[in-house]
């Protein structure tokens, strides 16, 4: 399992790339204000009233905007994978614009479409097949998507200690419980670094994501 960060060029790469990313997302403000961004008030593809009451659970608050719109501001709060990609849905729906990118966000429900550009902002449910810590800092996992491809995903030490500090606040939830154990499911909020990844324990590419905002869960 060391391979995958040892023989990771790549890795090193989108690491240097993601500073910049996380500074022009603003995640340098509290873990809830992740994925929230613009006023989807014209949306086609919101979840449907029966998925959203699923999800009644999660705290919403108001966007600030002036449609006075509720947004899921806790998205840490998410029981499941599944649960979490609904609450991005809300806040961020695939066919508006928004965000620090001005963009569209793509959500990932099958492999990675072979013309997604780089940079664009993902959100991704992948079965992990390995994972570790990195020496600097920061995580590295091998993940399996629903068509059966690879995708290899980084977090970057900055954010993964601002992850750490917000789930030792009292009564906070745990994005992550079991971070590394193969089988668990990892769902990912990230921007798409191209083919620049690499398979595990194999000499070749996979596609990158580098992670804003990461939790496992067991479905």
């Amino acid at each position: 399992m060391r391979s995958l960060i040892v023989r990771s060029a790549a890795a090193a790469l989108a690491l240097a790339i993601l500073p910049v990313a996380c500074s022009k997302l603003g995640l340098d403000k509290d873990l809830e204000k992740l994925g929230l961004g613009g006023q989807p008030a014209q949306s086609k593809e919101l979840p449907s009233p029966k998925q959203l009451k699923t999800i009644a659970y999660m705290s919403r608050a108001n966007s600030g905007g002036k449609d006075g719109r509720l947004i899921y501001d806790h998205i840490e709060q998410a029981r499941s994978c599944h649960d979490l990609g609904i609450a991005m849905r809300w806040n961020r729906p695939p066919d508006i614009k928004a965000g620090p990118f001005d963009q569209k966000m793509t959500y990932i429900s099958s492999g990675i479409p072979a013309d997604l550009s780089k940079t664009s902002e993902v959100f991704l449910t992948g079965k992990i097949k390995a994972g570790q810590s990195m020496p600097s800092g920061g995580s590295v996992w091998s993940l399996t998507l629903p068509d059966g491809s690879e995708l290899q995903v980084i977090e970057s030490p900055e954010y993964s200690e601002k992850q750490e500090e917000a789930q030792q606040e009292p009564g906070a939830p745990q994005t992550m419980s079991h971070p590394y154990t193969p089988g668990r499911l990892l769902c990912v909020y990230g921007v798409y670094q191209g083919d620049i990844g690499m398979a595990l324990g194999k000499p070749q590419h996979v596609p990158l994501v580098s992670a804003l905002f990461a939790m496992d869960r067991t479905r």
